[in-house]
């Protein structure tokens, strides 16, 4: 297990202090696995068995998931693509490195780590263009403004891709939800599949959580 020199820092965080407390227990469990590089590989079931190896009858990948989307969200971790398998990299962690990376590292790892402290992820977002299977990271710019939910707006194959490696379902309904909710209450965002993306990822439509085995909804054909 590698060695980690936790800062004090952390507790002051404003990035850390946007965690739930659950989040925030995965990220500094993610802490004592990434390589000296912050890489680690990001699939759920690898995620919650080798983080949480005394709790797995309590973990849930869903739970995995969402602690993932919360500390991307908050501009903790970045995600990439390599070959088809789904990693990340824990931003900003300034340590030393000892040793050669474990896992494969995205082309822009240096610029990934240093654009604007990560751009704070407070007034941008991390974004994540697929470029031949590699996962270029990018920075929104800040001054791109928010607007009311495109008419036509539907589920791109960039949120289809996401939302099967995540193991979401019901996208049709999620959709609904989303764009009655966003109707609803004048929301407005400078990326709607990313805020597509966040909605599923916290369940707004309430409907995962209700799916049976057989992957359908309680009521519903």
């Amino acid at each position: 297990m590698p060695s980690r020199l936790i800062r004090e820092g952390i507790l002051s965080s404003e990035r850390v202090d946007e965690l739930d407390a659950a989040a925030e227990v995965f990220y500094r469990r993610l802490m004592s696995k990434v390589d000296d590089h912050g890489l680690y590989d990001a699939r759920l079931s690898i995620l919650r068995t080798s983080l949480y190896p005394l709790r797995v009858d309590r973990v849930r990948e869903a739970d995995i998931s969402r602690w993932i989307a919360a500390c991307e969200k908050a501009g903790l971790i970045a995600l990439y693509e390599h070959a088809g398998k789904p990693y990340l990299v824990m931003l900003d962690t300034r340590w030393t490195t000892r040793s050669e990376p474990k896992y494969p590292v995205p082309p822009n790892l240096a610029q990934m780590k240093t654009v604007e402290n990560n751009c704070k992820q407070l007034k941008s977002t991390v974004l994540l263009d697929v470029v031949e299977d590699v996962v270029v990271v990018c920075a929104e710019k800040r001054n791109k403004s928010k607007t009311a939910i495109p008419e036509n707006f539907t589920i791109s194959e960039s949120v289809r891709k996401w939302a099967a490696e995540k193991g979401h379902l019901f996208l049709e309904i999620h959709l609904e939800n989303f764009i009655n909710s966003c109707k609803a209450k004048g929301y407005t965002y400078a990326d709607w599949d990313a805020a597509f993306r966040n909605a599923i990822s916290k369940n707004w439509a309430k409907v995962e959580q209700s799916a049976g085995s057989s992957g359908t909804l309680d009521g519903v054909l």
